[in-house]
């Protein structure tokens, strides 16, 4: 489908901002005079540390956020990174499992669980270095790992049976991966003390909120089946009802409301769930190839709105728009 999904694609715009944050905190870190000292009371003594004024402002630091109150580090330290092997595994991930899993829940769902999974991997790394009160309180925390590894989780339930290349080499299932790097965080996490250059704290973090999501999300009645996309990768119509939110007799019905919606404010007039409701369909009449000439369609006509090609008919006239 041409042009499908052009203007809704937020993975690739989530990457191009990490990227453009990464070159800009490049070229401000060549600064000699982007450095921030600040003081380090841990238990009677007072040191002194220092980090760039990106990481100090910007990047996830406990002590500046509790004495400071910079809650929008929670935010924005999901956006910045530590070198270049940093942001490209990073951002490789995030198009690895990002992708799929936007094209299945749409934009919005998508863009609420990456945040919802970013910003509880900092959470995660302020509470437990809060309690701790040891030096984890001062260290600043960088880049988006927190919200990759609950993307991880997402897909590992979402597609268990797909198999991924660790190091490129090694094909695994997805559902396996996802145990696999939980246990090595884990492990990682109590054998380093908290006393690592990376955060396993906020893989587990992202991991432990994507549970949460998930257990939320299911309490609600909100469906994120791994059968669901299957049903559609697989064409198999005996899922059409569930699908389609409705039986077959609606669909059509929906699919000229949809299309009159088109003619008249063009592809920005439908909203996402229309738009997924589209996606949908056109998979599972893609196949169907029959169909009369688009001259002889008229949506109007008796004998059209009895054909049992209808909906690849309007599906036809409804991509025109999009």
């Amino acid at each position: 489908m041409n042009g499908f999904g052009s203007n809704r694609n937020w993975v690739m715009k989530i990457i191009f901002i990490n990227i453009s944050v990464f070159l800009l905190t490049q070229i401000l870190n060549t600064d000699p005079n982007n450095i921030m000292p600040f003081n380090m009371p841990i238990g009677d003594n007072i040191l002194e540390t220092s980090t760039s004024k990106i990481n100090y402002y910007f990047g996830l630091i406990p002590w500046v956020v509790l004495t400071k109150y910079y809650v929008w580090q929670f935010v924005t330290y999901m956006f910045l990174h530590g070198g270049f092997m940093h942001i490209f595994f990073n951002m490789y991930g995030l198009m690895l499992f990002g992708a799929p899993i936007e094209h299945l829940w749409g934009t919005k769902r998508f863009l609420i669980y990456y945040f919802f999974t970013g910003i509880g991997a900092g959470i995660t790394i302020f509470v437990v270095n809060y309690i701790m009160g040891d030096a984890g309180m001062f260290i600043p925390t960088i880049g988006a790992s927190g919200a990759i590894f609950g993307l991880l989780l997402a897909f590992g339930i979402l597609f268990p049976n797909v198999e991924l290349l660790i190091f490129f080499v090694l094909p695994i299932k997805a559902k396996y991966l996802v145990f696999i790097y939980g246990a090595i965080e884990f492990a990682a996490q109590v054998s380093s003390g908290g006393n690592s250059g990376i955060s396993h704290l906020g893989h587990l973090g992202g991991l432990l909120f994507g549970l949460i999501f998930f257990a939320i999300s299911k309490k609600r009645g909100i469906e994120f089946s791994a059968k669901k996309m299957k049903a559609k990768m697989d064409k198999e119509i005996k899922y059409r009802e569930r699908i389609l939110n409705g039986d077959s007799e609606k669909t059509p019905n929906r699919l000229s409301v949809i299309l009159e919606k088109l003619k008249k404010g063009g592809a920005n007039a439908v909203n996402d769930d229309e738009y997924q409701f589209i996606k949908l369909t056109d998979i599972l009449h893609a196949d169907e190839s029959n169909m009369c000439i688009p001259e002889d369609f008229n949506n109007n006509d008796e004998h059209c709105r009895k054909c049992e090609l209808l909906e690849s008919c309007l599906m036809r006239e409804i991509k025109k728009y999009l």
